[in-house]
């Protein structure tokens, strides 16, 4: 099979099975993650009757930067469903995410139980502010600027401003220059305005489209408060000229409306994007345990996509890990998808208690607490 006959094929089967408009845009936009990801396909004969595509990615957590693969286009022709070919499928991205040490996998899904059997579980949540233009609340004036500039002129600056949020560090990806290029410019009719201080450092910008008469946001990062009422205010000034203002972010259990003199009643918080940790026992080691306080075990129950996870890890002083076969330490015992929850901050120990969803032994609750991250994940891609 040609090159061009399999790029064909990747996006005919992408779009019956999303149904999104044809054309040469979007085709550029395909093609473009497809040639920075690997394609898994499982085919009948040359037909290609299942496909993923695993898009290598890395993201931060803990200070530090880990690689991660990032499942997009889960897709099979209706007459090949039910034949257990994405479930291969996967099995074959887990088995290669392991061997190549990829810690991570992320992923949008389009239902989470079914997700939840490879061993995915929701981890990121997002809040919507979608309004009638007159009610965006405004900001006072503070000094410094904003400059209206195009994706070359300002893609070093949002480089550099998004690379220095702390929102970003605790789940969010680390870009690469080709996923900057991919998200903010191929085929995205995006404008840029960036808020330079008095001494002319850039300490915010904002990504944003005009279409149909609306305004929407696509991103917004800052670096201070001036920032924050400086960006804020440039989009108040488009209340008389466009009749809705949205905008989306990640959602951290926060938000601005403390800022607001008025805050907007209709923000909706919903879930999104689900994580998977490939490989426990690779994950513990590296997992920050300074303030650990005495041993326990884990103990993690089946996971039937990456077997090598079931078992027993203890957990010794100066954090070192050891997989064992018995244990007679006090045990944390979890399934995989509550462990990403837990140990990646999204949930904490008593919550997961008190809904029975693990079981713990009563003089480890306050150790186990306190190695936890206190930081909730936040991701402002989307894959």
């Amino acid at each position: 099979m040609q090159e061009t006959t399999k790029a064909d094929a990747i996006y005919q089967l992408a779009h019956y099975a999303f149904q999104f408009n044809q054309s040469d845009a979007y085709k550029n936009r395909l093609n473009y993650i497809v040639e920075h990801s690997k394609h898994y396909g499982s085919y009948d004969g040359e037909q290609l009757a299942s496909q993923i595509i695993a898009t290598p990615l890395k993201v931060q957590f803990f200070n530090q930067v880990f690689d991660m693969a990032g499942v997009g286009f889960v897709s099979s022709d209706p007459s090949y469903r039910g034949e257990g070919r994405i479930d291969q499928l996967m099995a074959n991205i887990l088995n290669d995410c392991k061997e190549n040490k990829v810690l991570f996998s992320y992923l949008a899904p389009f239902s989470y139980p079914f997700y939840r059997r490879y061993g995915y579980e929701l981890i990121f949540e997002r809040i919507a502010y979608d309004v009638p233009s007159h009610e965006w609340p405004d900001s006072r004036r503070v000094p410094g600027k904003i400059r209206r500039q195009t994706w070359e002129q300002s893609k070093d600056v949002i480089k550099e401003v998004y690379e220095a949020s702390n929102r970003n560090k605790h789940g969010g990806l680390q870009r690469e220059d080709w996923w900057y290029e991919y998200k903010f410019h191929i085929q995205r009719p995006y404008y840029f305005a960036v808020y330079y201080n008095e001494s002319d450092e850039a300490e915010g910008y904002l990504i944003y489209q005009i279409l149909n008469g609306k305004f929407h946001c696509a991103e917004w990062e800052v670096l201070s408060g001036n920032a924050y009422h400086a960006l804020n205010r440039y989009i108040a000034t488009h209340r008389d000229s466009v009749s809705e203002i949205r905008y989306e972010q990640g959602y951290n259990k926060n938000s601005s409306f403390f800022l607001q003199e008025k805050p907007l009643a209709n923000a909706t918080i919903r879930p999104e994007m689900m994580v998977r940790i490939v490989d426990i026992e690779a994950f513990l080691t590296v997992y920050p345990f300074d303030n650990l306080q005495a041993a326990f075990a884990i103990q993690i129950l089946e996971d039937t996509y990456a077997p090598w996870n079931e078992g027993i890890f203890e957990i010794h002083s100066k954090g070192t890990v050891s997989k064992v076969a018995k244990t007679k330490l006090p045990t944390l015992t979890i399934s995989v998808q509550r462990f990403t929850q837990l140990f990646l901050g999204y949930q904490k120990l008593r919550e997961l208690m008190f809904f029975n969803c693990v079981t713990v032994d009563k003089e480890i609750v306050s150790i186990v607490e306190a190695i936890l991250p206190t930081d909730i994940p936040v991701l402002e891609d989307y894959f």
